[in-house]
């Protein structure tokens, strides 16, 4: 197994096995209720965000695949058949990264082309037009706009100037706890190693206990409407970096 960058093609597929990974994740459960019936908009909604994510500035999207020598038999067959494959590789899962911050270290990561601002805006036109008219058929309205109300939104790690984010973690439901979301985690915790800055993220409760075997440490939580606990916001401090308190969690 190895990990690289994105390129368009993958993108269609790895929103296809989005719709099972996240389908009970407790958020999209509030903002997205009509997922499982409405499936094609709820694998629309992760194809717009890919796109528009790797041609964000500051934004890397990482896919983990297993080259053709270490698919089984029954994966051969499951890719001969149509499985989620390109060429001779099999993918296993995406992470979404992104550098945040305004060092030298930072801005190596946040160039932009003409044809990446291009894209990007594109789909932001998409995205006002989709919410305006309500087309995403997945999704509550007023869950959106409770989120927004409530400025769960705003960012919570603005204390930290310097870091890298994970925003999504995705592994394909068929190669689950084969350590695949470990190793698409580890290449953000190395690089901020070597940068010598903290990595965050958000999380649910259901994958929390991963982030804390890695090493992951609460930054604070956030009441969210509509779902029973709080979702926690973690922080990873490498070896060197000094940890910063969260005032505003207090």
């Amino acid at each position: 197994m190895h990990i690289r960058r994105a390129t368009a093609l993958d993108f269609p597929l790895l929103a296809s096995f989005s719709v099972p990974a996240f389908i009970n994740d407790e958020l999209f459960k509030y903002t997205n209720p009509f997922a499982s019936k409405y499936s094609e908009a709820f694998r629309g909604y992760f194809l717009r965000r890919l796109k528009q994510r790797n041609a964000q500035p500051g934004f890397i999207v990482w896919v983990a695949v297993n080259d053709a020598d270490e698919l089984s038999v029954t994966e051969e067959s499951s890719t001969q058949e149509g499985g989620n494959h390109v060429g001779a590789e099999e993918i296993c899962g995406y992470a979404v990264w992104c550098r945040y911050g305004k060092s030298e270290a930072a801005k190596g990561w946040q160039g932009q082309t003409w044809s990446e601002w291009l894209e990007y805006t594109l789909i932001d036109v998409e995205w006002q037009y989709i919410s305006f008219f309500g087309l995403d058929r997945s999704a509550s309205p007023g869950a959106h706009r409770s989120l927004e109300t409530t400025g769960f939104s705003t960012d919570i790690f603005s204390p930290l100037h310097e870091r890298w984010h994970l925003h999504n973690l995705c592994v394909n439901p068929k190669f689950q706890r084969r350590g695949i979301g470990g190793r698409l985690i580890s290449w953000g915790l190395e690089q901020a190693a070597d940068e010598k800055v903290p990595v965050t993220l958000w999380t649910s409760a259901l994958a929390e206990p991963l982030y804390r075997k890695m090493g992951f440490v609460t930054w604070a939580r956030r009441d969210v409407p509509g779902i029973r606990i709080g979702l926690p916001s973690l922080v990873h401090w490498p070896r060197g970096v000094q940890a910063v308190e969260n005032n505003e969690a207090k």
